[in-house]
């Protein structure tokens, strides 16, 4: 689950590429004639360490693990006891604006919570992990602790910024540190699936919370808790940071340079990267859109559908570990990241192409949420982890590059899901929507996954 969300491979080309200057990490240089991770059994090991373990690095803190599972389950806590209401609180709190304030200040939260890390990419390797991560999540604390105080649309919408600012920051810190002090994909998928169950158990909390505690004459209860979550998820996290530790710079002016985008383009192993990431985030959003809207018009039931919206959620706290293991265990065996990416991808469009089969509706929709809380857990934590294994030279350039591939993926697919989706199922049509979605996601990452196997075969001959 992304931030914004509400819930929420040939060897070679590595060296023809442009070099990396070496000032950004020196203790994560990859030499430019040495093809990254290697040729494995299903291509070339894309977002493998490009380091051996603990080479060129500090150990990881013994409390790391524990304290930022325990951050994210507090901060999450905080964003989905205030998402299910946040609209008819902003609604409430500036009557005179309409909807207007409604629409204008999710955005300005999705948004911010996307890219305002991004924006911020010169500033960061400026700050220590601790200033940034424990800053931007005290900075979200008194962006929604104010909230109930603001009247205006603007200030509403300045306030949303910001607590979006917060969330971004510490949401890529985070990664970055995980991928900065540990150094093997393993080791990391583990630690981004911790962090999986965590956001998950509070995206299944968070809705009583919120029903429990919100008023729209006064919300100061609701946003109280919700900024006291955050602040305790500034505290928890404390142990676990490496002292004045700070993030690597990117490797140059811009949040991706020019020289990373070149890169891209001319390897195929970090384009299938890119192209799959892409993809897979595009299908990802349709559970939040075009689903949905789908279980809203097909069910009268409001328990079914509450169950139906939150089995990915739950599967993910009851099932994420298993799952974690069996991928951990493929890692161990030589697949590589990308190709756990494109399973779940492949998961992902089996899940469109079942909800378009004309099955039973309640039948249909369970085999669809359930292949697709499959095709979740392999593929969300997954994301970071390829990403973090990039020889970009610097790991906050890395998951800058990430978060544009997420941000690409997850906004056309909620246009879409949004959309289109609903024009055909208004026609009668819905079904058509989700084979060709299924299809073409089928297609498309089959093409990557046999790409990537060619690659590894020329490599090896």
């Amino acid at each position: 689950m992304s931030q914004t969300s509400p819930r929420s491979g040939a060897p070679d080309a590595g060296r023809s590429a442009a070099p990396v200057p070496e000032r950004s990490v020196p203790e994560r240089s990859v030499p430019e004639t040495e093809p990254y991770g290697g040729p494995g059994a299903d291509g070339p090991a894309l977002g493998r360490a490009a380091t051996t373990p603990g080479e060129g690095r500090e150990a990881a803190p013994r409390l790391l693990r524990p304290a930022l599972a325990l951050d994210h389950l507090f901060g999450s806590l905080g964003l989905f006891s205030v998402f299910p209401v946040l609209g008819l609180l902003l609604a409430a709190r500036s009557p005179a604006s309409g909807t207007a304030v409604v629409g204008v200040g999710l955005f300005c939260y999705t948004t911010s919570a996307g890219l305002a890390a991004m924006a911020m990419s010169r500033l960061l390797p400026r700050l220590t992990y601790t200033t940034g991560m424990v800053g931007g999540v005290l900075l979200s604390a008194v962006a929604f602790g104010l909230l109930p105080y603001a009247h205006s649309p603007w200030t509403l919408c300045a306030l949303l910024v910001l607590a979006g600012c917060g969330v971004s920051v510490h949401f890529t810190l985070s990664r970055v540190l995980i991928a900065e002090v540990v150094s093997d994909d393993i080791g990391r998928n583990r630690i981004f699936s911790l962090f999986q169950i965590a956001v998950n158990t509070a995206a299944a909390l968070g809705p009583f919370v919120a029903n429990l505690l919100y008023s729209s004459s006064d919300p100061r209860a609701l946003m109280t808790v919700v900024a006291g979550c955050y602040v305790v998820a500034g505290v928890v996290m404390l142990p676990g940071i490496p002292r004045d530790r700070r993030p690597p710079a990117t490797t140059g002016r811009w949040p991706v340079s020019s020289r990373t985008l070149v890169r891209v383009v001319r390897s195929p192993e970090m384009l299938r990267l890119v192209v799959v990431s892409t993809v897979g985030t595009f299908i990802y959003a349709q559970f939040y859109s075009a689903f949905a809207l789908h279980v809203g018009g097909e069910f009268d039931s409001a328990a079914l559908r509450s169950a139906l919206v939150a089995g990915p959620a739950v599967s993910i706290v009851l099932l994420q570990a298993v799952v974690t293991g069996v991928t951990s265990r493929l890692m161990n065996s030589g697949t590589t990241p990308f190709t756990i990416l494109g399973y779940g991808t492949l998961l992902f469009g089996a899940s469109m192409v079942i909800l378009g089969l004309g099955l039973p509706p309640v039948l249909g929709a369970a085999l669809g949420v359930l292949v697709f809380s499959l095709a979740e857990m392999m593929f969300a934590p997954m994301v970071s982890t390829a990403f973090a294994g990039l020889p970009i030279g610097s790991h906050l350039e890395a998951f800058n590059l990430r978060q544009v591939c997420w941000s690409s993926g997850e906004a056309l697919g909620s246009l879409a899901g949004g959309a289109l989706f609903l024009a055909l199922y208004r026609e009668g049509d819905g079904w058509l929507y989700w084979e060709l979605l299924g299809a073409v996601t089928l297609a498309c990452t089959g093409l990557l996954l046999s790409s990537a196997r060619r690659a590894a075969v020329r490599a090896a001959a």
